[in-house]
């Protein structure tokens, strides 16, 4: 495919109505690259608040669906947050997801170990396959779309617009995590 042509009006149209279509999608995705940016960007400072929570033994107490009882110590998103506990070996901290359910929520430790900074770590690297996987998904739902809306139509350039809009959202939060990371300011 050439990218450098101009789409046809119909393609035009397409964008249009596609970008309407998963207006909601596209935000959530967005938001999501933000918050893990965000996450990223204040990770010294969310373990270093997460650690003297615990030193503080302060929190309320979060019972997990595995039974185990921790300890909230930082927020993270709407639905997860660094907790902690003290066990034989020392303070473990936790990456505690909390999902809403009709039934009641569903709490889950989505990682563990016994640095505050490590278990930041993998959460934000674990979220950076989830915004991947999460981009494909957002790709294949509007191709899948278009194909049914246009068939016999080639609307490979709206398609990958979207992906190369989606894969720059990601880069600019790996970006901005990694000029931080060497004390540059963008």
């Amino acid at each position: 495919m050439n990218y450098h042509e101009r789409p046809t009006p119909l393609q035009e149209q397409a964008y249009t109505e596609a970008r309407q279509h998963f207006a909601e999608h596209l935000e959530q995705f967005r938001a999501n690259c933000d918050a893990i940016q965000n996450i990223e960007s204040n990770l010294p400072a969310t373990a270093n608040e997460a650690f003297g929570a615990a030193l503080q033994s302060s929190g309320c107490v979060i019972q997990t669906d595995d039974g185990t009882q921790w300890q909230h110590a930082v927020d993270l998103t709407k639905i997860t947050s660094v907790c902690h506990r003290r066990t034989s070996a020392g303070l473990e901290f936790a990456v505690v997801e909390c999902l809403p359910m009709k039934s009641g929520e569903m709490k889950d430790v989505l990682n563990s170990c016994h640095d505050a900074k490590e278990v930041l770590q993998t959460f934000v690297r674990d979220q950076q396959e989830v915004l991947n996987l999460w981009k494909n998904d957002v790709t294949a739902q509007i191709r899948e779309h278009l194909e049914e809306k246009y068939p016999h139509q080639d609307m490979s350039i709206v398609v990958d617009s979207f992906d190369i809009k989606l894969a720059r959202d990601i880069s600019r939060r790996e970006t901005v995590a990694q000029n931080q990371s060497q004390g540059v300011r963008i």
